[in-house]
């Protein structure tokens, strides 16, 4: 595991933007290769069956719902989501293998999620990013007609608490846990970086803070590090990448032990 010093999201957001960008993309260009390969196979053999087709077009309109959140969590528009499922929707329009192949999604706005997108990044001791997004695949065919229902979830949760402990004068030790789901279960996270609240500003806990953090390999890191302010209280926050590379952040307020 490797740990990097990152600067404030807003200053990197552009160039993120512009990865996630070319990521979804490569994606959706990928996705379409993928299946029409394979479906040439079955063309060709008339040997795989429609259960497997339809599980791979449901893999795509994951890997798509997938790559928007790390495009919306990483700075680009919430609307992202509903723009890169219409273009999956045209794709798999133009497969005809087994039939007409028609996509129709709805995704989630209420008090949660906007436009299938949710950052809550503002709760004490939490933070989500989720997408999203109810879907009806119908392939009506010359031998038969199938239709199939599905959700797809997908979310990153962090938890966060901590507290410290008085070292000389105003010097403190702070002990940070984290703990990183996907869809609810434990995971394991690509990049985490740590930053302390003074004087209205945000600064970055680096070496110089005497950071540790270690990783429990089961979703589960706790860091330390001590900072030198004369408040009461310790405001931290965490900034997380998961495997997937959806960012997410949440902050705490660590109290005396």
């Amino acid at each position: 595991m490797m740990w990097h010093k990152r600067k404030l999201r807003a200053n990197s957001s552009g160039q993120l933007l512009i990865v996630a960008a070319l990521a979804i993309a490569i994606l959706i260009s990928s996705t379409t290769i993928y299946v029409y390969e394979v479906s040439k196979e079955i063309n060709s053999a008339n040997s795989w069956p429609m259960t497997d087709y339809v599980l791979a077009l449901k893999q795509s309109t994951r890997n798509t719902v997938v790559s928007s959140l790390v495009n919306a969590s990483n700075g680009g528009e919430e609307t992202v989501l509903t723009a890169n499922l219409n273009e999956l929707s045209e794709v798999l329009r133009s497969l005809d293998q087994f039939g007409i192949c028609q996509l129709d999604f709805y995704v989630s706005n209420d008090s949660a999620y906007d436009m299938g997108v949710r950052l809550s990044w503002n709760t004490s001791d939490s933070g989500v990013s989720s997408a999203y997004a109810n879907f009806t695949l119908n392939v009506y065919g010359i031998a038969a007609n199938l239709a199939v229902e599905y959700t797809i979830n997908v979310t990153t949760l962090i938890a966060v608490n901590g507290y410290y402990t008085r070292l000389a004068g105003d010097e403190k030790l702070v002990n940070l846990t984290c703990n990183v789901f996907n869809e609810g279960k434990p995971a394991l996270a690509k990049n985490i970086s740590l930053f302390y609240e003074t004087l209205g500003s945000w600064i970055p806990v680096n070496s110089s803070n005497n950071l540790s953090v270690i990783d429990c390999g089961n979703g589960t890191y706790t860091a330390s590090f001590t900072v030198d302010i004369a408040l009461d209280t310790v405001t931290v926050s965490a900034h997380i990448f998961d495997l997937r590379d959806v960012f997410v952040q949440a902050k705490t307020t660590c109290y005396e032990a």
